[in-house]
Parts: structure tokens; sequence; C-alpha cells
């Protein structure tokens, strides 16, 4: 490991629970990266220290770091050293350190918790803190104003979005940090997977897609109302400081936020982030993929926008079947009875036609453009541009003999990447409950919009032509049948 990496190394003994008389020495080191890492100059089940067993994880394991309490959860095995005189180096990398308290992993639980994500303060722009100035340039007085905390009714609890500044000083330096934060309070206690999988997954989805860069959990803190200490319930629940691992914060691919926090009804909107994050699952880590500042390469970057928008029309439509139209397969058996084609090729033909067909990418582009028709048109009103677009991905994914110009000029694929893109942002917000002249105020002022238009007016004409009229858009999603948005169903 690098040396870079480490942030604060300390001694620490650690134990598997119920045996805390077999402890194992080691240390402890919190990474730049916001995770742990543990190390064992020791065997941690008992064996003889040139002995470990072929255990390659450990759900749950007990610590003492200079006199404070660790709790460490699904720890996997790493490398290990094993020197002369019983020298012993194993690492230990646990998905999750939880510092103050050892829980069992029955109380692997919380009732309420406080957590920041990366990127938020550019979106929530918190801004409490003014500093005035006097004529030397100096300090010469601080103006705090008030950022109420904004409370949303989810399922099982509330979720406010508030406060989470600092301020620092003594008689020669004053710190002061203006920060927001969210606030989860439980009816009852919330296992620590679900809270995870579910929530703060819900707002690291939620960053991401808004900030247009991956955004991971910068601080978590939580307490459960139910824990005993030394089998006493305590008059104050004790709070626990967690770290886990964080993305390097990267360089948005947007110029701005996706919507400003400002325009968002939190307390309507807010309980819908859960739902879309679990339902559109699939398609949000394709996206999300997108927003990655290494993913780089324009083909590439095309297809998997095209996937991503192809799955999440899928996740709105679930269970889509195919209707075969009897009346016009009856017209064309009909016919063919008066050509010289024998009875075997007719039954052939009428087979293809009551064969299941896939929905068309061009079908799913216009029928997810039904979501916000006039912020798309922001970008792009060429005539059958969803057509074009999808012909592009057909040459794209097939390496048709037009796919070779490619490997000299990739602005089609760049140009159609954004469009989809933009598509993708549009949907998004119409789920999250948005209306359309809304979605088109938000588009409209931002600056990635008036980008993307230049793209597209430069690089339209390189994509494929089309002569035929485009396919009729089978309307069968009940978010845009019906003036409430909905999260969509899984597939």
């Amino acid at each position: 490991m690098a040396q870079s990496e480490n942030a604060r190394v300390d001694v620490a003994e650690w134990w598997l629970p119920g045996n805390p008389d077999l402890k194992t020495p080691g240390t402890y080191t919190l990474l730049e990266s916001g995770n742990a890492l543990v190390r064992l100059h020791g065997s941690i089940e008992g064996h003889d220290v040139n002995f470990f067993s072929d255990v390659n994880h450990y759900p749950l394991i007990h610590g003492e770091v200079f006199g404070k309490s660790v709790t460490l959860v699904n720890s996997r095995v790493g490398s290990g050293r094993f020197g002369g005189s019983g020298l012993v180096d194993v690492q230990l990398r646990p998905a999750v350190a939880i510092e103050g308290l050892l829980l069992d992993g029955d109380e692997l639980s919380l009732t309420e918790a406080k957590v920041r994500i990366q990127h938020q303060d550019d979106w929530i722009d918190p801004s409490n803190f003014v500093a005035r100035k006097d004529a030397r340039g100096f300090l010469a007085g601080v103006s705090i104003r008030d950022f109420p905390e904004r409370l949303a009714s989810i399922e099982g609890g509330i979720l406010g979005v508030g406060d989470f500044s600092s301020a620092r000083w003594n008689s020669s330096e004053l710190s002061i940090s203006s920060r927001s934060g969210f606030h989860f309070c439980f009816d009852a206690p919330v296992g620590l997977n679900e809270f995870f999988e579910k929530y703060l997954r819900g707002l690291q989805v939620l960053m991401t897609l808004i900030a247009g860069t991956r955004c991971g959990i910068e601080s978590l803190s939580f307490t459960n109302e139910t824990w005993l200490v030394n089998d006493v319930k305590p008059a104050v629940s004790p709070w626990v400081d967690v770290r886990v691992r964080a993305p390097q914060e990267g360089k948005s691919k947007r110029n701005d936020v996706l919507f400003p926090f400002s325009a968002m009804d939190w307390e309507r909107q807010a309980p819908r982030i859960f739902d879309l994050s679990v339902a559109w699952m699939y398609a949000i880590e394709q996206w999300a993929l997108l927003l990655d500042d290494r993913f780089v390469w324009p083909v590439a970057r095309f297809s998997t926008a095209a996937s991503a928008v192809e799955a999440l029309d899928r996740i709105l439509n679930p269970g889509e079947k195919y209707e075969p139209d009897a009346e016009m397969i009856d017209r064309v058996v009909e016919a063919l009875r008066e050509t010289s084609l024998n009875s075997r090729d007719r039954r052939k033909v009428k087979s293809a036609l009551e064969r299941p067909r896939e929905t068309s990418l061009e079908q799913r582009i216009r029928r997810l453009t039904l979501c916000a028709p006039h912020a798309m048109a922001e970008i792009i009103d060429a005539p059958q541009w969803a057509a074009r677009v999808a012909r592009l991905r057909h040459v794209v994914s097939h390496g048709l003999q037009s796919s070779e110009k490619l490997s000299q000029d990739v602005r089609s694929v760049e140009c159609g990447a954004e469009i989809l893109l933009h598509l993708l942002e549009c949907v998004f917000l119409f789920h999250l409950g948005f209306d359309g002249e809304h979605i088109k105020r938000i588009k409209r002022g931002n600056p990635s919009t008036a980008w993307r238009r230049g793209v597209v007016h430069e690089c339209m004409d390189l994509l494929p032509s089309i002569g035929e009229q485009p396919a009729p858009v089978v309307e069968t999603s009940a978010s845009v049948a019906h003036d409430e948005p909905t999260a969509g169903a899984t597939s």
C-alpha cells in the first residue's frame, strides 16, 4: 500500500465477538479514501501465529483503538506476510468500520443518522455565513443567516436537509465552515444493510445525477435509541462515526448542477428519490458510468447511453407484449392466395407476422421524449431525429461498413451520446415530479443545454439519414398517460 494513502495509523487490539479474552495485536489506519485498513499481528482465531484458517472474510470483529471501541463489519482478508520469530502481518479491509461502540450482529441497526454526500454543497449552497471586511480588508464581523431544516416524510420516517455548519475560534484565529447535511429519523430501527442499500444509495444516486459525477459518502454518523450500554439504556443515545470508502471526487462532465436545490419541492419530491434509485437500478448504473470522468471513449459512451435509454424504457413499461394485428394478417394471407406462392410459403409469411416483435429503440426514444418534449426541443428539432439516433446505434452495434468512418471522425457518436444524456435527464426530472414546463425552464437555464444545442447543430448531419416514415409510438407508459409521474416498476 502506498504510504501517501495513509491518513493516520493507531495501535489496536482485535478479537472476535464472544471471545474477548483472545485478543490479537494490530493496527487501525484511516485512509484518505475514507475507509479503514486493519492489520493483524497474530491469529484472531487462536491458532498458532504461523497458521491462519481458510476464512476469507469475517462478518464481525471487535477492537480497541487507544481506548476507543471499534466494530468492523464484513472484513475481507487481504495479503499476509509471515516472518521469523512468529512475526505476522495480515491485512483486513472492512466494508464498514463503526467507531464508538462494540456492536453485535443484532445491534447493527439505527433509528437516526446524519450524513453528508460529496458535492452536495454545490447543489444546496447553504451559504450561512457572510463576512464583513473593514477598509483595510480585515475581518470586521460575521453575519449568520438562517438555513431552516426542510423535512419530508419518507417510508418509515422523516428525511431532513439542514444546516451542518461549524465554527471554531480562539484569541487569534477564526474558522467557519458552511455546510449542509441530510438527517434521517426512523420510526423503528432500520437494519444497516437496508439503510445502505436503499436510503444511502438513494442519496448517492440523487447527488450523482445532479452533480454529474460519482458521489460517495463524505461523512456518516448514526445512533439507535434501543441500544443498551452495559445492559442499561442510557439517558442519551450514543452516536457512532462510520468509516466507508468514498470515490475520489471527480470533475463533473456538466458545467453546472442538473437543477438547483431551490427549484425542488423537497417535502413532496424527496420520497421519490428512494423509489427511483431502486426501480431504475440497472439503467442508473449505466447512466452513472457515463458520468465517470475516466470513461472517455466516444463509441463506448454512445453505446452505453443507448443501452441506458433502452433499459429505462423497459423498466417504465414492464411486461409489454406484442399483439399481432389479426385483421392485417388476414388481409395479407388473403392477398397471398391470389399469387403463385404455395401454401407452405404462405404459412411462413403468416408465422413471421404473428411472431413477437421487440419494441425498437426509435419507438423507445420517442416514447420517453413524451415526458418532456419541449425540453428536448431545446437542443434538437430535426425531423426524425429519434430514428437517426436509433439507426446510428444499429450501425455501431453491428459494425456496419459505415462504422469505419468512426475511426477518423467520432463527432456523430458524441452528438448521439449528448442527445441521449439530455433525454435521460429530462425523464429523470419528470419522474422526480417536475412537470413539462418546469423541466423546460430548468433545461433552458442549464449551461449544458446551450452547449449541447451547439453540438447537435454542428454534427446532426453526420448521423445516418432516414428516408422512410418513423415507426408509430406505442404509448403504454402509465407515467405518460396520467398527470402524476410514477417511479416505474422493476422488470
